[in-house]
């Protein structure tokens, strides 16, 4: 990569990092654009490119990270369950019983609140699943239809249609 490709990378970088700190104290397009010295296209397209990272990070986030941190969790109430029961079980003192025991009904009821909510992750990742097989059927359908000597407009709806969206 040469050193100008770089520059106008980390420049590029530079002004989307700041579309994103101006977008957050509500400014427009047209006022981003006027503050930066560039078009308000350019302010636009930034957006969409910014909007489609988030969704991949979001996309990643929820099917990889997600429901590591979720079992992650569970062990660790798993764990302070146990260690309260032992303090109810084994204290002498009335005062550390009655702790341990406050202890224990808060991490039971944070644990039927986080299994609750497993309906809801689920949910989402089935969601998510649900679009990309979608997706991958769509790109399947236009290579399957498409022969050797794909003309320019066949191309142009491969690469549109191939766009993945995840929300």
């Amino acid at each position: 990569m040469s050193t100008s490709t770089k520059t106008k990378a980390d420049m590029l970088q530079w002004r989307r990092d700041k579309v994103i700190e101006l977008r957050g104290i509500g400014l427009s397009y047209a006022e981003i654009a006027q503050q930066l010295q560039v078009s308000t296209s350019s302010i636009g397209t930034d957006v969409q490119y910014l909007r489609e990272q988030a969704k991949e990070n979001i996309k990643e986030y929820v099917t990889q990270h997600l429901p590591e941190q979720y079992q992650v969790c569970l062990t660790a109430l798993d764990t302070v369950l146990k260690n309260a029961f032992v303090i109810m079980t084994k204290s002498d003192d009335n005062r550390g019983k009655l702790q341990a025991m406050e202890v224990f009904k808060d991490t039971h009821l944070v644990k039927l609140e986080l299994l609750s909510n497993a309906t809801t992750i689920d949910s989402a990742l089935n969601y998510i699943r649900t679009k990309q097989q979608a997706q991958q059927k769509k790109t399947l359908a236009l290579d399957s239809t498409s022969d050797d000597d794909s003309s320019d407009s066949q191309i142009a709806a491969r690469t549109t249609t191939g766009r993945q969206s995840v929300f």
